[in-house]
């Protein structure tokens, strides 16, 4: 898997870098300290996913998601930010960006962010989500995690949903702690009374 770093400053790189090889020891790395270089880079290699800092020196982060959009729409691009307000993350996923960190973020998010975009899905701190919950919360759930949610609203066992889905107990289990940890619910019926009450949003 290789990866596009963008930052504008190398201890920054580096360390995020060093946080994912740990998860993910055969990404590949690219780095860009600028928008201009970040375009130059994404035009001569295909990447699997792009890390990209907010604030560029010579432009806005924001100005290269667009470009990264129209370049290869299903790249996937996780936003890092000093923001911590969720208008900033709601502005992000709406031009495309299919995360949204904070860099005061614990290095295990930047791992759960991966694994869910990878997944398919959308991830955005649950800190974030705390303050005031995007009308899209559904969507921060991977695939799986809402697969695992909804079975559950359903009536099924944590059993028959690992069948289901052809994973282990416990690989569906994970599943299900993290939809509750994205969506701030601290119980298994917790979890289903939401689904439950949010119909076929939820469903």
């Amino acid at each position: 898997m290789r990866l596009l770093i963008v930052d504008d400053h190398a201890v920054v790189r580096r360390g995020t870098m060093n946080i994912i090889i740990d998860r993910f020891p055969d990404c590949e790395f690219s780095e860009a300290g600028t928008l201009h270089e970040a375009r130059l880079v994404l035009g001569d290699t295909r990447f699997d996913l792009v890390i990209l800092d907010i604030s560029l020196p010579d432009g806005s982060g924001l100005d290269f998601l667009e470009f990264a959009r129209e370049h290869d729409p299903g790249l996937p691009v996780i936003m890092l930010s000093m923001h911590h307000e969720i208008e900033y993350a709601q502005r992000c996923l709406s031009m495309g960006a299919r995360g949204y960190l904070s860099k005061n973020s614990a290095p295990e998010e930047l791992e759960e962010a991966m694994t869910a975009i990878l997944d398919g899905g959308i991830y955005v701190n649950p800190s974030l989500l705390d303050s005031r919950r995007p009308t899209t919360i559904m969507d921060t759930l991977s695939r799986q995690e809402r697969d695992v949610a909804r079975r559950l609203a359903q009536g099924e066992t944590m059993t028959a949903i690992a069948q289901a889905m052809g994973v282990s107990v416990k690989t569906a289990s994970t599943y299900r702690t993290r939809a509750m940890r994205k969506l701030d619910i601290g119980t298994t019926s917790g979890l289903i009374r939401f689904m439950l009450e949010h119909g076929p949003a939820g469903m």
